[in-house]
């Protein structure tokens, strides 16, 4: 099977994703979708030494050169250029699209065509996103974004200092920040947005704020404990990472969390809000007292035993196990 690979070169939760697709499926062809000239993002084009680029988004006249010698095609998130998945029908050539399905675009634009195979990586809005591709001959199944363990250093823990992670800041406090610094106002908290660092810093003066770290193997680094009060989201890279490198993960008590993390580490949510970035996605906020009292809990817990506990939940998403149903499936087109 020619595989070509759609990645994206910079340090965000799409480039990490597809760096890992990269280096575990090794595919025939790369060619990375450079959109610095949009986002501004720094490339780094050394994690692919053998890809091709295209510089923006990919136009028509360059999608059929993009499918040459290729058996199937390979992206996640989005397509670029819409009508590519109607050229590859028309070449022979099997796609396939690991959503991130608060990035679901066809049903805001039903007119393009979608992939021959969805990859969702929760069950989260599986129903609503599988309803619709299927209805349009699109076959769904839900697979886990792998953690790669050779990448992440585990650490038996047996300290308990609490942290978070507020990365990027996102549409509606995705990672639940302000919920999680009004709960633990003395933890540790790290973000790549150096403004947003001095948001927090000027609001709540006992937190340990750090900005810029880039390097996952440093960041797992620096507490114990993860707390995130996620209020939407299927993919949640932080939390994959926070298990392979043994750190017990605090979350709220929702899809998909539940699906992977044991309910002693679950806090009560309800839906505050919503919004409607390409599909209806509701916002969950966490029970404040009750997140207080799960991360005192917590930390009254022998650690070395939830620190081995998050390994062996890491293990049951690592690329080794997981591995073998990727290929199983992009080998079935």
């Amino acid at each position: 099977m020619k595989l070509t690979l759609l990645v994206v070169a910079s340090k965000t939760g799409l480039g990490y994703q597809t760096r890992s697709y990269y280096k575990h499926l090794k595919p025939h062809k790369t060619i990375i979708i450079d959109i610095s000239n949009l986002n501004g993002m720094e490339q780094n084009y050394d994690w692919y030494p053998d890809a091709q680029i295209i510089k923006g988004i990919p136009k028509d006249d360059q999608l059929q050169g993009m499918l040459t010698d290729t058996d199937v095609l390979m992206t996640a998130e989005t397509p670029y250029n819409m009508n590519l998945y109607q050229v590859a029908r028309s070449m022979q050539v099997k796609t396939v699209c690991v959503e991130n399905p608060e990035f679901y675009d066809h049903i805001k634009y039903p007119q393009y065509q979608l992939p021959d195979l969805m990859i969702l990586p929760s069950t989260w809005l599986e129903q609503e996103i599988t309803r619709h591709a299927n209805a349009k001959g699109t076959k769904v199944i839900q697979l886990h974004h792998p953690v790669d363990r050779e990448e992440i250093e585990f650490r038996l823990r047996e300290n308990n200092k609490v942290m978070h992670i507020a990365g990027k800041p996102a549409s509606h406090d995705r990672n639940g920040t302000w919920d999680f610094l009004q709960a633990c106002p003395n933890g540790i908290v790290t973000t790549q947005v150096e403004e947003f660092a001095n948001q927090i810093r000027k609001r709540y003066r006992d937190t340990r704020v750090i900005s810029n770290i880039q390097d996952p193997k440093y960041l797992y680094l620096l507490g114990d404990i993860l707390v995130m009060p996620r209020k939407y989201g299927g993919n949640c890279l932080p939390l994959n990472e926070a298990l392979a490198s043994g750190m017990p993960v605090i979350m709220p008590d929702i899809t998909p969390n539940n699906n992977l993390l044991p309910p002693e580490w679950l806090v009560p949510a309800y839906i505050s809000d919503s919004f409607t970035p390409r599909t209806k996605v509701d916002i969950w906020t966490t029970d404040h007292k009750a997140l207080v009292e799960r991360i005192q809990w917590i930390k009254s817990q022998d650690m070395k035993k939830l620190s081995q506990q998050a390994s062996n939940i890491a293990d049951t998403i690592s690329w080794k196990t997981l591995l073998p149903k990727y290929m199983e499936a992009l080998e079935s087109l």
